[in-house]
């Protein structure tokens, strides 16, 4: 059965119609929902949400007091073992941290802002896992567009070929050419057969990324025409990156882009980790309290106080040093993001602009005749009105020109993706 997968999750059964197998029948509105559903990388970069989450949790938590209990082994004035009588021997000690300063708080922030940044970054791979199957998607639609004229080549010339054999047979075609139609028919079985195997491995790449079973059959479904629609609206809508609008759109894009904001949160990680670093460097003070049984002062000795560390020699230079320097780093990185994603955008438009006019162009100058071409060539060479050097060649002209239309949509439809990459909202 052929399971079609939407986004509300519904399955309609029916056969593929290439293989007849089971299989799946992908299109680019239900290609997102699956990488979300099923991409295995995804799910792990969630797990890494929960994990900093996890991480949050614990670094709210207090630090616990420490017990320390003291009991004779033998009672030196009554030479007992053990002793619990009244002259025996228990001293017990309580020392509870406390921090001041900012020592809990930054840790907890430093915590916050971690987890936002490792946020930002599930997000740039959810973003980057759905163009990469997409972009395979739309190399397994090219394919698979070629294989249907191999088909329509291979069933053509098959036929032409049991005609000439009982010409041949009957001594009205020579061997010569004959043979020359069956070199014809092998010449394209193999090139078909090699594009099969181009077709397994881009099919294997999407049953990887998806998450969907060996050797589960995928064909790919396009609505071109509302592609090529949606892509003309933005390069209308567009404006030039020098004028106000322009600069405005590419800031926001900027922006909001994960990696940007993963940047960003980085940033305010490595100030946060200085804040730590430097409440790290005051005194760490315990509170203390003390039960001397049989003290060296008297009976039921209680005592109160505190442990101070003095910062005289260490005072977390190293540490603060190191945390200044990952800012500037990630102030260095934030830039070069920046302007290589501004860079990134500006090349989108302009690729996609150039690739939409390519079949623009194509589609101007080669007219729907060409779907034609095939039959009235196979018409025209039955009826001998053409030679076979002639029918071969206009075959491979087919052939080679939709092709060339196929790659020019190909193109296109990928320098699409990347631009709705870049912008982060594919």
């Amino acid at each position: 059965m052929l399971t079609v997968v939407t986004i509300g999750n519904a399955a309609n059964a029916q056969n593929l119609p290439e293989t007849g197998r089971p299989g799946i029948a992908l299109s680019l509105d239900n290609i997102d929902s699956m990488v979300v559903q099923n991409s295995l990388s995804i799910k792990s970069s969630q797990l890494e949400i929960e994990s900093a989450q996890a991480q949050i949790q614990q670094a709210k938590l207090f630090e616990n007091p420490e017990v320390q209990i003291m009991h004779n082994i033998k009672n030196p004035l009554n030479k007992k073992w053990f002793d619990t009588g009244h002259d025996a021997e228990t001293d017990i000690q309580i020392t509870q941290p406390i921090a001041i300063c900012g020592q809990h708080t930054s840790k907890v922030k430093l915590a916050v802002s971690n987890a936002e940044a490792i946020k930002a970054g599930h997000d740039l791979s959810i973003f980057e896992t759905k163009t990469e199957a997409r972009l395979a998607f739309i190399d397994l639609y090219n394919i698979q567009q070629k294989k249907k004229i191999y088909d329509q080549e291979i069933s053509s010339v098959a036929k032409i070929l049991q005609a000439y054999k009982q010409q041949t047979e009957q001594g009205n075609v020579s061997k010569m050419q004959t043979f020359r139609i069956s070199t014809m028919l092998s010449q394209l079985k193999s090139e078909l057969s090699e594009l099969i195997l181009s077709e397994n491995e881009v099919q294997s790449q999407l049953r990887t990324i998806l998450n969907i079973q060996d050797n589960t059959p995928i064909e790919a479904q396009m609505d071109e025409g509302s592609t090529l629609y949606e892509i003309k609206r933005k390069i209308e809508q567009a404006h030039p990156f020098d004028s106000q609008l322009g600069s405005a759109f590419l800031a926001s894009a900027i922006d909001n882009y994960p990696a940007i904001r993963q940047i960003r949160h980085l940033q305010q990680s490595a100030i946060n980790q200085v804040k730590a670093e430097k409440a790290d460097a005051l005194p760490h003070i315990s509170l203390m309290g003390e039960w001397d049984k049989n003290g060296s002062i008297g009976h039921n000795f209680f005592a109160f106080g505190a442990n101070i560390s003095i910062p005289i020699w260490n005072r977390n230079q190293g540490n603060i040093k190191q945390a200044k320097t990952a800012i500037k780093q990630a102030e260095i990185e934030r830039n070069i993001r920046e302007k290589a994603l501004m860079e990134s955008i500006k090349r989108d438009y302009h690729a996609m602009a150039m690739n939409l006019k390519t079949v623009n162009e194509q589609k101007q100058m080669l007219s729907d005749d060409l779907n034609n071409l095939l039959q009235a060539a196979e018409n025209q060479f039955l009826k001998r009105n053409i030679s076979i050097v002639e029918f071969v060649d206009l075959y491979g002209s087919y052939r080679e020109t939709k092709f060339q239309m196929f790659d020019a949509k190909a193109q296109l439809w990928k320098s699409h993706e990347q631009l709705k990459k870049d912008l982060a909202n594919n």
